[in-house]
């Protein structure tokens, strides 16, 4: 699985999302990178010069990758600009953009059964810590708990104290559920925030599923709402934190109930 090696990409951030997405694009045909804070114009980051936005009218180049939420904003002045919508992706659709071959199996995956809990990344957040949290009181429970996430962080060594076994997978942020084979030996997958909206997009929908929400509407806005209103939510149940994420997601399908789930923290994680 890699990036089109022949195509030359442009990206727009240099933010949170650029250091949560910058792996994929390690050793491909990055031009160069976009910032609006006129104090990095110059600057290299990983070996690409960051320019101003403006300075896209004179690179060539087959796709501009916008990794920020700001995804309306950014893609309004990319248009004002002169580059085509049919050319501006976000990383939510960076799926589009790879090509696919046999997936490399995980080894510590092979014997995994029982309840995977599906993170966005492995930091002291508040989505993180709750299904932290889930995962604790689902192995005092009795149940078989494995927790996964798309990247590395502090989290992980607070799982392998209560000896619940972890897996870091990328794949993750990019990937499907059927495409991901590794996630089908689990009797019960709970993803965690908006983020799966990707993973969730081809499912096996043979093992129940649980969407747990946090996210309020700007979290959205990258998102196709093709992609949302396509999920396929048979065997699936959609919780929420409280009523901001399941209005955010109704918006996008009303057809869905989707109840709450409240969550607390204890003061010593």
């Amino acid at each position: 699985m890699h990036l089109d090696d022949t195509k030359k990409y442009i990206l727009f951030g240099t933010g949170d999302y650029y250091r949560r997405f910058r792996h994929w694009f390690i050793g491909n045909n990055v031009v160069a990178i976009l910032d609006n804070d006129t104090k990095k114009h110059g600057m290299e980051l990983d070996g690409w010069p960051v320019v101003s936005p403006e300075s896209i009218t004179g690179l060539e180049y087959d796709a501009v990758i916008i990794l920020s939420f700001y995804v309306k904003e950014m893609k309004k002045q990319l248009v004002q600009i002169g580059v085509p919508e049919n050319k501006i992706y976000h990383f939510f659709d960076l799926h589009e953009l790879f090509l696919f071959e046999k997936e490399e199996e995980l080894s510590e995956c092979r014997e995994m059964k029982g309840i995977l809990l599906l993170s966005h990344d492995l930091t002291l957040g508040g989505p993180a810590l709750a299904l932290y949290h889930a995962a604790l009181s689902l192995k005092k429970a009795g149940y078989e708990v494995v927790y996964a996430s798309m990247l590395d962080g502090e989290l992980r060594s607070k799982l392998e104290e209560s000896s619940i076994p972890v897996i870091i997978d990328s794949r993750l942020q990019i990937c499907t559920m059927k495409e991901l084979t590794w996630t089908k030996g689990f009797d019960l997958i709970i993803c965690n925030t908006i983020n799966y909206n990707v993973f969730l997009s081809e499912r096996d929908s043979v093992i129940p599923v649980i969407w747990w929400l946090h996210d309020s509407p700007f979290f959205y806005e990258g998102i196709k709402e093709e992609r949302l209103s396509g999920i396929d939510t048979d065997n699936m149940k959609l919780l929420s934190v409280g009523p901001v994420p399941r209005e955010a997601m109704a918006k996008y399908r009303p057809d869905v109930t989707i109840e709450d789930l409240i969550y607390g923290v204890s003061k010593k994680v």
